[in-house]
């Protein structure tokens, strides 16, 4: 009988041990699921960080792509640095086209210059203007080698007997043509030695007007 309960108590405590292994291998594999989602997510978040460091920020704003576009219209005003004929570079003259040309014609013609503040300057030779015609009446004729002869400096009276016309104010705007564009650039450098400083210079000229 003694023994009979020895062998049933050392069975029970054997049981009991294997129920207690079995219950802390379940609670280890438990924590172990109850981990993982965690690592999981923290891997997730560094790769996201990871990912947010290489890929650079967007700075391409509507703002900044608005101020670009007009930073390019402003590049497109001819006031670069252009080749002198008297050799070396000068401050570009800036040039227009056609279509702002013929609005400075409109502008004088329909008013006066004292009114519109332009004086328009032909810097071609007699015979091609006569050749072509003016551009218009309100075209004053002043050839390119008078005024490289110094012209823009003589006094008011002896320019107006000399040329028909009155001699340009310091504060009018000279705007300047000739057949192709060359001339034309030529006289607004010399122009602007003579002391004037609103000059404009039509860019291609009667080749152009008359096309």
């Amino acid at each position: 009988l003694t023994m009979m309960m020895w062998r049933r108590v050392v069975v029970l405590t054997a049981a009991s041990s294997s129920r207690t292994t079995v219950g802390a291998s379940s609670l280890r594999s438990s924590s172990a699921l109850a981990f993982c989602p965690s690592s999981n997510n923290q891997s997730k978040n560094q790769q996201q960080k990871r990912r947010q460091e290489v890929t650079p920020p967007k700075t391409t704003t509507f703002l900044h792509h608005k101020q670009n576009i007009h930073e390019r219209l402003l590049s497109t005003t001819t006031t670069a640095r252009q080749m002198s004929f008297f050799g070396g570079a000068s401050e570009g003259i800036p040039r227009i086209n056609k279509e702002a040309m013929a609005e400075i014609i409109d502008d004088v013609s329909s008013t006066s210059r004292e009114e519109s503040n332009y004086v328009i300057i032909d810097v071609r030779g007699q015979d091609e203007i006569a050749y072509t015609g003016k551009l218009n009446d309100c075209v004053e004729t002043l050839p390119l080698p008078y005024i490289a002869q110094g012209a823009l400096a003589m006094e008011d009276e002896d320019f107006k007997a000399e040329f028909g016309f009155d001699k340009p104010a310091l504060d009018e705007t000279l705007v300047f043509t000739c057949k192709a564009g060359i001339r034309s650039q030529q006289a607004g450098q010399l122009a602007k030695m003579a002391g004037y400083t609103d000059i404009l210079d039509y860019m291609r000229g009667s080749n152009e007007w008359f096309s």
